[in-house]
């Protein structure tokens, strides 16, 4: 007999009714369970409400700069902190809690907060000393300039700095582990009203992470970068990358930079053909130049202004060197030895310029926009219009560095953060480059990502590196696409590098056609298998290999005429080795950015994996891709 609704829904009544109690006698039930862990429980939940109150009062306090009221704070926190996180764990021995997951579960997440509240908090108290010593050294010139600071001043200042790294070390360390435990927090769960909190506190300390890990190893280097406690002599060169040579771009103009506990002595630039040039010089100096050089700039000679012809900056910093001091002890000038070597592109200056604001020099207002090109017409073109002569013509870089020196000295305290954010990304993107003559000193730069070294890969690898040789400032307008396909043929793997460039500029005193003697670098080994240059523009193609630099080298020389576009593709065979860790491990592939090269589009496809990677909007630092990025 068919029953009527009314029963069914007399009976799913009774059901929820019943099952209702039942949930309820569960719930009372596991709350009589509970009460054993209940007084751990609420100890811990006051004891970590009072720490999170003394931490945000420590804070507080650090901002006004009462430094041992804020330490105070910090130590009462950590306290606090440690003993919840005790009560918590104590709660743990209840039975209940032990074979009831969804709690265990929410209690896991308490613990890592703690123990990230725990970890934060201590370090803020061993900081805060070192912090509070800075201070009263700079609060000693009365103002929160460090160009102001007494010389003795200075030196304690540099002396606490360097001495902090193993401090610095530590917080890198428990910034990590308070990851580490940040990143175990579900997002649904007990802390879900707070996610979004813990979620920011996430991000900023993993920009902290990364900011120490560059910035440390800077640390150690700033005995030689500040010249403490001796004095320190640099040799700059300012790298034209508008004319871009293979460290980062045509050497205009050179500088000697000398410090001493943190302030700069001198900076002096000068004509980088003022070495080149002088009547004594042309007997007496007698390095023939690289063979590309000698066909396309049509010199003999290897000259300082030359000097920088190796993509690997430690290789040419020494010939740098090597040179200019060559150069001038022929002509009975002989110099001191430099503490090292600094290059840097007009990128790093506009950076600064962002950073300092605008500078007027002989009435024209140059800032990171116009540095550049205003710059270069001026030493090109309007000083004919000015009365100067080719020789002085680029004294106006000596007076912008000298301006831009002391609106960086000048900075208040609160752009110190800017400014160390600037040096890093510049490190990243090779505008700023350091060789160092002591060994010790250029393994820390090598530690601190400054040293400008091409890399040695386990995996795949290539590098593309133009040298514009008689092109005027053509690479301003040359846009430049890499495409690198891998394959796998029957005898091994292959790859193809393709270089499509587009000229879009025309003639004028800023740019002509294009001139590159370009250089493909792949793993040592490597050979060649077929070229394609479809409008035949390519000549003196060259494929050697670099013992020194462990690469295969395929070389050529092109011409791109403005408002045309060129092409070359060059395949060929990886080495054996690579290939057979390739099909056993996995596909690994390191691209390293030219100094100085602007870079549209890098498309890399992975045939054997099936997979496509496409940047674009001008590559700024070197690409790895690992087995991930295939899958």
């Amino acid at each position: 007999m068919k029953k009527p609704f009314a029963y069914w829904l007399s009976l799913a009544w009774f059901i929820l009714k019943y099952a209702f109690i039942i949930i309820v006698f569960g719930l009372v039930a596991l709350l009589i369970a509970l009460g054993g862990a209940y007084r751990d429980l609420r100890a811990a939940g006051e004891l970590g409400l009072a720490g999170k109150n003394n931490i945000s009062a420590a804070i507080a306090a650090a901002k006004n700069k009462d430094w041992l009221a804020a330490q105070t704070l910090a130590a009462q926190a950590s306290t606090e902190f440690k003993e919840s996180l005790a009560s918590l764990e104590a709660s743990r021995s209840n039975p209940a809690i032990q074979k009831f997951g969804p709690i265990r579960s929410q209690i896991n997440d308490l613990s890592y907060l703690l123990q990230t509240a725990t970890i934060l908090s201590g370090s803020m108290e061993r900081g805060l000393p070192i912090v509070s010593e800075l201070n009263k050294i700079s609060a000693a010139s009365g103002s929160n300039n460090f160009v102001d600071l007494p010389e003795t001043d200075k030196g304690r200042f540099l002396k606490l700095i360097y001495e902090s790294e193993p401090e610095l070390n530590g917080l890198k360390a428990n910034i990590d582990l308070a990851l580490l435990n940040l990143n175990k927090i579900h997002k649904i769960g007990i802390l879900w009203p707070i996610y979004g909190q813990i979620s920011d506190i996430r991000q900023e300390l993993v920009q902290a992470s990364e900011l120490l890990e560059k910035t440390t190893p800077l640390i150690k280097l700033l005995p030689a970068l500040a010249g403490y406690p001796d004095t320190s002599r640099f040799l700059l060169i300012l790298q034209n990358n508008d004319e871009l040579r293979p460290t980062g771009g045509f050497i205009g103009v050179y500088g000697i930079l000398e410090t001493k506990n943190g302030a700069i002595l001198s900076i002096d630039t000068d004509d980088s053909y003022h070495i080149d040039m002088p009547a004594s010089l042309s007997d007496r100096w007698t390095l023939p130049a690289p063979e590309p050089l000698k066909k396309y700039l049509n010199v003999e000679k290897w000259y300082f202004r030359d000097s920088n012809w190796s993509p690997d900056w430690p290789t040419a910093a020494a010939q740098v060197a090597a040179i200019y001091q060559g150069e001038n002890e022929a002509i009975g000038n002989p110099v001191p030895p430099f503490t090292g070597i600094i290059a840097i592109t007009p990128d790093f200056v506009g950076d600064l310029l962002n950073l300092v604001g605008p500078i007027v020099v002989r009435g024209e207002t140059y800032d990171a926009t116009n540095f550049q090109p205003l710059l270069q017409y001026n030493v090109e073109i309007a000083y004919k219009d000015q009365a100067i002569s080719p020789w002085d013509r680029k004294d106006i870089v000596d007076e912008l560095m000298g301006e831009l020196k002391s609106r960086l000295f000048q900075a208040k305290a609160d752009k110190l953060n800017e400014l160390i954010k600037i040096v890093n990304s510049n490190i990243t993107e090779k505008n700023l480059q350091a060789y160092f003559l002591d060994a010790g000193w250029q393994s820390l730069g090598r530690e601190a990502g400054i040293s400008g070294e091409m890399k040695q890969s386990g995996g795949d690898y290539l590098m593309v590196v133009d040298a514009n040789l008689g092109a005027f400032k053509s690479d301003a307008v040359i846009r430049k696409d890499i495409s690198y396909v891998l394959s796998q043929e029957n005898n091994g793997l292959s790859a193809t590098v393709r270089l499509d460039y587009a000229h879009e500029g025309g003639f004028d005193w800023r740019t002509t056609r294009y001139r590159s003697y370009t250089r493909v670098y792949a793993p040592l080994g490597s050979r060649m298998l077929a070229l394609d240059n479809p409008s035949n523009t390519v000549t003196d193609f060259s494929v050697t290999d670099d013992q020194n630099l462990k690469k295969t080298v395929f070389g050529f020389f092109w011409v791109i005429e403005p408002g045309t576009t060129q092409a070359i593709s060059i395949n060929y065979l990886l080495p054996q080795n690579l290939t057979d860790k390739t099909l056993s491990q996995g596909y690994e592939l390191l691209i390293q950015k030219q100094a100085g090269q602007r870079i549209n589009k890098l498309q890399v496809i992975n045939k054997i994996n099936k997979k496509i990677i496409i940047k674009t909007d001008f590559l700024k630092s070197d690409q790895f891709f690992g087995q991930t990025d295939w899958q």
